[in-house]
């Protein structure tokens, strides 16, 4: 798992996700190479979601590099359920996504974006400096 920066606390991790609270005001999800069974990415999301809640923040940055392509079921699961859900009940506001070097894994990351609630602003980033940018000057 990648080091964290010295303005982030450790909260959660399993073989899919490293999650993490950035003092600035939001959740950093850290995915991994390994991609994860669809229960682990499952429980990964359940735990952003209660992340969101513990710290107060609608905001997250989600860092797809070396991510594998999400399963069509998780990607519907996503769009169907875990995004209304936090919208509504953890105050999702914003996504920040560091893009993934695989192009089917960026085109799938912007299908479930596509079908997200217009209440949540979702934005793609080549860099976590630009993605951390937009999520600090939407304060």
């Amino acid at each position: 798992m990648p080091i964290l920066t010295p303005s982030e606390t450790l909260y959660f991790a399993n073989p899919a996700l490293q999650l993490s609270y950035d003092a600035t005001g939001y959740l950093r999800l850290r995915w991994t190479s390994a991609g994860g069974t669809d229960e682990e990415l499952r429980t990964a999301y359940l735990q952003v979601r209660q992340g969101m809640r513990h710290f107060r923040t609608g905001k997250t940055m989600s860092i797809h590099h070396n991510r594998p392509l999400i399963p069509v079921a998780v990607q519907q699961w996503l769009s169907t359920d875990w995004i209304p859900g936090c919208v509504r009940e953890a105050g999702y506001s914003h996504c920040a996504i560091v893009e993934s070097h695989s192009p089917m894994a960026r085109l799938a990351s912007q299908a479930v974006s596509l079908g997200a609630p217009s209440a949540l602003a979702f934005r793609h980033f080549p860099t976590e400096n630009a993605a951390d940018a937009w999520l600090q000057q939407n304060a």
